[in-house]
Protein backbone atom coordinates (compact mmCIF):
# COMPACT_ATOMS: atom_id res chain seq x y z
CA UNK A 1 0.00 0.00 0.00
CA UNK A 2 2.87 2.37 0.76
CA UNK A 3 4.33 1.79 -2.71
CA UNK A 4 1.00 2.67 -4.36
CA UNK A 5 0.86 5.88 -2.36
CA UNK A 6 4.36 6.87 -3.47
CA UNK A 7 3.48 6.14 -7.10
CA UNK A 8 0.37 8.32 -6.84
CA UNK A 9 2.36 11.17 -5.33
CA UNK A 10 5.04 10.88 -8.01
CA UNK A 11 2.41 10.85 -10.78
CA UNK A 12 0.70 13.86 -9.18
CA UNK A 13 4.00 15.76 -9.11
CA UNK A 14 4.68 14.82 -12.75
CA UNK A 15 1.20 16.06 -13.71
CA UNK A 16 1.83 19.31 -11.83
CA UNK A 17 5.17 19.78 -13.61
CA UNK A 18 3.56 19.11 -17.00
CA UNK A 19 0.92 21.73 -16.22
CA UNK A 20 3.59 24.26 -15.22
CA UNK A 21 5.65 23.60 -18.37
CA UNK A 22 2.54 23.85 -20.54
CA UNK A 23 1.52 27.13 -18.91
CA UNK A 24 5.01 28.57 -19.24
CA UNK A 25 5.25 27.57 -22.90
CA UNK A 26 1.72 28.74 -23.71
CA UNK A 27 1.88 32.11 -21.95
CA UNK A 28 5.36 32.85 -23.24
CA UNK A 29 3.86 32.78 -26.75
CA UNK A 30 0.39 34.22 -26.06
CA UNK A 31 -0.99 36.72 -23.56
CA UNK A 32 -4.24 36.23 -21.67
CA UNK A 33 -5.77 39.11 -23.61
CA UNK A 34 -5.00 37.38 -26.90
CA UNK A 35 -6.51 34.01 -26.07
CA UNK A 36 -9.68 35.44 -24.55
CA UNK A 37 -10.43 38.04 -27.20
CA UNK A 38 -12.25 37.61 -30.44
CA UNK A 39 -9.78 39.97 -32.18
CA UNK A 40 -6.96 37.40 -31.98
CA UNK A 41 -9.14 34.82 -33.72
CA UNK A 42 -10.32 37.32 -36.32
CA UNK A 43 -6.74 38.33 -37.17
CA UNK A 44 -5.88 34.69 -37.89
CA UNK A 45 -9.17 34.05 -39.70
CA UNK A 46 -7.79 33.18 -43.12
CA UNK A 47 -5.25 30.66 -41.88
CA UNK A 48 -7.80 28.98 -39.58
CA UNK A 49 -10.41 28.68 -42.31
CA UNK A 50 -7.80 27.47 -44.80
CA UNK A 51 -6.77 24.70 -42.45
CA UNK A 52 -10.41 23.75 -41.90
CA UNK A 53 -11.18 23.56 -45.62
CA UNK A 54 -8.14 21.43 -46.41
CA UNK A 55 -9.07 18.49 -44.16
CA UNK A 56 -12.31 18.91 -42.22
CA UNK A 57 -12.51 15.57 -40.37
CA UNK A 58 -8.85 15.60 -39.39
CA UNK A 59 -9.30 19.10 -37.96
CA UNK A 60 -12.32 17.94 -35.95
CA UNK A 61 -10.35 15.06 -34.44
CA UNK A 62 -7.34 17.27 -33.79
CA UNK A 63 -9.55 19.94 -32.21
CA UNK A 64 -11.20 17.38 -29.91
CA UNK A 65 -7.81 15.97 -28.88
CA UNK A 66 -6.31 19.40 -28.22
CA UNK A 67 -9.41 20.50 -26.26
CA UNK A 68 -9.25 17.39 -24.09
CA UNK A 69 -5.58 18.08 -23.38
CA UNK A 70 -6.35 21.76 -22.70
CA UNK A 71 -9.07 20.94 -20.18
CA UNK A 72 -7.05 18.14 -18.61
CA UNK A 73 -4.11 20.46 -18.04
CA UNK A 74 -5.85 23.76 -17.28
CA UNK A 75 -9.41 22.89 -16.23
CA UNK A 76 -11.31 25.56 -18.19
CA UNK A 77 -12.46 25.95 -21.74
CA UNK A 78 -13.43 29.55 -22.54
CA UNK A 79 -10.85 30.22 -25.26
CA UNK A 80 -11.47 26.82 -26.79
CA UNK A 81 -15.20 27.51 -26.99
CA UNK A 82 -14.57 30.78 -28.84
CA UNK A 83 -12.17 29.14 -31.24
CA UNK A 84 -14.44 26.16 -31.88
CA UNK A 85 -17.42 28.37 -32.61
CA UNK A 86 -15.36 30.47 -34.99
CA UNK A 87 -13.79 27.59 -36.89
CA UNK A 88 -16.75 25.21 -37.13
CA UNK A 89 -19.70 27.57 -37.04
CA UNK A 90 -22.54 27.93 -34.60
CA UNK A 91 -24.19 24.50 -34.52
CA UNK A 92 -21.35 22.15 -35.40
CA UNK A 93 -19.05 24.19 -33.15
CA UNK A 94 -21.40 23.83 -30.18
CA UNK A 95 -21.59 20.09 -30.71
CA UNK A 96 -17.84 19.59 -31.09
CA UNK A 97 -16.93 21.92 -28.21
CA UNK A 98 -19.52 20.32 -25.91
CA UNK A 99 -18.31 16.80 -26.64
CA UNK A 100 -14.63 17.67 -26.27
CA UNK A 101 -15.10 19.73 -23.08
CA UNK A 102 -17.14 16.90 -21.57
CA UNK A 103 -14.47 14.34 -22.38
CA UNK A 104 -11.74 16.61 -21.00
CA UNK A 105 -13.64 17.34 -17.79
CA UNK A 106 -14.34 13.65 -17.30
CA UNK A 107 -10.65 12.81 -17.74
CA UNK A 108 -9.70 15.55 -15.28
CA UNK A 109 -12.22 14.26 -12.74
CA UNK A 110 -11.00 10.68 -13.10
CA UNK A 111 -7.38 11.79 -12.74
CA UNK A 112 -8.10 13.85 -9.63
CA UNK A 113 -10.30 11.17 -8.12
CA UNK A 114 -7.78 8.40 -8.67
CA UNK A 115 -4.54 10.17 -7.79
CA UNK A 116 -5.44 12.99 -5.42
CA UNK A 117 -8.56 11.89 -3.51
CA UNK A 118 -6.79 10.21 -0.58
CA UNK A 119 -4.28 13.02 -0.23
CA UNK A 120 -6.96 15.70 -0.13
CA UNK A 121 -9.18 13.71 2.24
CA UNK A 122 -6.29 13.20 4.63
CA UNK A 123 -5.24 16.85 4.41
CA UNK A 124 -8.67 18.44 4.95
CA UNK A 125 -10.59 15.78 6.90
CA UNK A 126 -10.13 17.43 10.28
CA UNK A 127 -10.87 20.95 9.06
CA UNK A 128 -14.10 20.07 7.28
CA UNK A 129 -15.46 17.17 9.36
CA UNK A 130 -18.37 19.29 10.63
CA UNK A 131 -19.28 20.33 7.09
CA UNK A 132 -19.08 16.74 5.85
CA UNK A 133 -21.49 15.58 8.55
CA UNK A 134 -23.98 18.33 7.66
CA UNK A 135 -23.78 17.41 3.99
CA UNK A 136 -24.36 13.72 4.76
CA UNK A 137 -27.50 14.60 6.77
CA UNK A 138 -29.03 16.73 4.02
CA UNK A 139 -27.84 14.99 0.86
CA UNK A 140 -31.18 14.94 -0.93
CA UNK A 141 -31.91 18.61 -0.24
CA UNK A 142 -28.45 19.66 -1.44
CA UNK A 143 -28.76 17.47 -4.52
CA UNK A 144 -32.06 19.08 -5.54
CA UNK A 145 -30.79 22.53 -4.67
CA UNK A 146 -27.75 22.18 -6.88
Amino acid sequence: MEKAKKIKIILGIIYFLIVLIFLWFFFSNFSMDEITSYEFIRKNRDSLLGIKESNFFFIILLFILMTVIWVLLLGFGSPVALLGGFIFGKWIGVLIVSISLTIGATCLYLFASFFLKELIEKKFEKKFSNLIQKIKKKRIFIFFYL
